[in-house]
């Protein structure tokens, strides 16, 4: 990405009819509603750190169409936006990102040049959870603490800005997500990247795999190869790159597709002494529900860990609550009864959070709730604030949070008032 926009990929330049553009584009810029193309991206803000949603820009682009593309790929290869005002050229390829997150498959003319810069091998040494890169506005918001969003042949650091220890968001990762953001268009040239030789680039297509969902099915044996370790080639692989691992079985869970191959495989991973492996073996497996119902032995093995292993224990147990109800009744729920009585806070507290998650299983969760405000006033319990979060499902634990609200503790009142509010937002009757 460190050279100027000479030439788009020929085929996207068939797709729009329109000749070779260099840095700057030489036609009429698209318009929509009086707005051209990059009026309309300007709406998302001044970089990661002025990032605001823009349902309107969203909007326009997308009817712009197919014809925004050009405009999108030139940011995307900008290496230096204003110098004057010393604002990084990351900043565009940023707003490149949001614009084909609003073109969707709209934008898979693009898709050559994209490929090409998604294999851009600049590593990035954090590897968050796909999930984490839903949340536009999250990743907006750690990308402008990072120094190192900036473009790689611009040092320079917006005043203000923190800088992070690793490496986030570089420009391969903006181009793979844009890939994914295109959806199935983008499935074939994400898989052939799972095989690329640099570890950094097959982590990078999982997880771009994943984002795109259940339209990347035709990918899950592929993710599923990843997995499979019989031989010693693919062992020395794993231990080489087990971010790719990890990518591969969170991508399994968000794709959600061809439970026969994925399950088997998240379920063998449960016995991965890696506890960060078992993680996300174990929320994938939640996110299959009740066609996980063979993984229901060895999840239930993961939640008996002992409380040392708590954040595990807890996703075994939300899992769980996805799969079987009734394995959630009789093995799950008891157990944490019991973990609501420990002497350990610490314990406690965990037991109160994973109930207070299990939203599918109300009718279990709310009386074990109801029964923990009898320790509410310790400050290792956050009861109170659950129950709410229920909302008129917990209406059984009215009369006890009322109680509350009459407690010396002005905390301890506030809370129970909030969570009363979102049982029965309703007003009080007058007296």
């Amino acid at each position: 990405m460190k050279n100027p926009l000479r030439l788009l990929a020929g085929s996207l330049l068939a797709a729009l009819s329109v000749a070779a553009a260099p840095a700057q584009l030489d036609w009429p810029e698209p318009s929509y509603g009086g707005k051209t193309t990059g009026a309309w991206l300007d709406e998302y803000g001044a970089g990661p750190g002025g990032y605001k949603p823009s349902p309107e820009a969203d909007d326009a682009l997308r009817h712009i169409g197919v014809s925004a593309a050009p405009r999108l790929l030139e940011l995307l290869h900008a290496t230096n936006s204003n110098p004057a005002a010393k604002i990084p050229a990351s900043w565009d390829h940023w707003k490149a990102y949001l614009g084909f997150q609003a073109l969707g498959p709209l934008g898979k003319a693009a898709i050559p040049d994209l490929v090409k810069l998604a294999h851009d091998p600049s590593s990035n040494s954090m590897v968050p959870y796909i999930g984490f890169w839903k949340d536009t506005a999250r990743v907006a918001e750690i990308a402008d603490e990072s120094v190192t969003y900036d473009a790689p042949d611009q040092p320079h650091k917006p005043r203000g800005m923190i800088a992070l220890s690793g490496a986030f968001l570089v420009d391969g990762e903006i181009a793979a997500w844009s890939l994914a953001a295109i959806g199935a268009d983008s499935v074939p040239p994400l898989m052939e990247m799972l095989t690329n030789p640099i570890p950094r680039l097959r982590c990078r297509a999982a997880a771009a795999l994943g984002l795109i969902g259940a339209a990347a099915e035709p990918s899950v044996p592929a993710l599923v190869r990843i997995l499979d370790d019989t031989d010693s080639d693919k062992r020395a692989e794993a231990l080489d790159d087990p971010d790719t691992r990890r990518n591969a079985m969170d991508a399994l869970g968000c794709i959600g597709r061809r439970a026969d191959l994925a399950v088997p495989a998240l379920t063998k991973a449960l016995a991965d002494p890696d506890r960060g492996m078992q993680w996300i073996a174990v929320v994938s497996l939640g996110d299959f529900g009740e066609r996980a119902t063979n993984a229901i032995p060895g999840l239930v093995a993961v939640f008996l860990f002992p409380p040392d292993d708590y954040t595990v224990k807890e996703e075994a147990a939300l899992a769980l609550s996805k799969i079987s109800p009734e394995t959630t009744a009789r093995k799950i729920v008891p157990r944490l009864l019991q973990d609501l009585k420990d002497s350990n806070g610490a314990i406690r507290y965990d037991a109160v959070e994973t109930l207070g998650e299990m939203k599918g299983q109300p009718d279990l969760v709310i009386p074990a709730l109801i029964g923990a405000l009898d320790d509410a006033k310790r400050d290792d319990n956050n009861a109170i604030e659950y129950l709410g979060s229920f909302g008129p499902a917990a209406k059984a634990a009215v009369p006890k949070l009322r109680s509350l609200t009459n407690d010396p503790d002005p905390e301890l009142r506030a809370e129970a008032i909030r969570a009363l509010q979102q049982i029965d937002p309703s007003p009080p009757p007058p007296r």
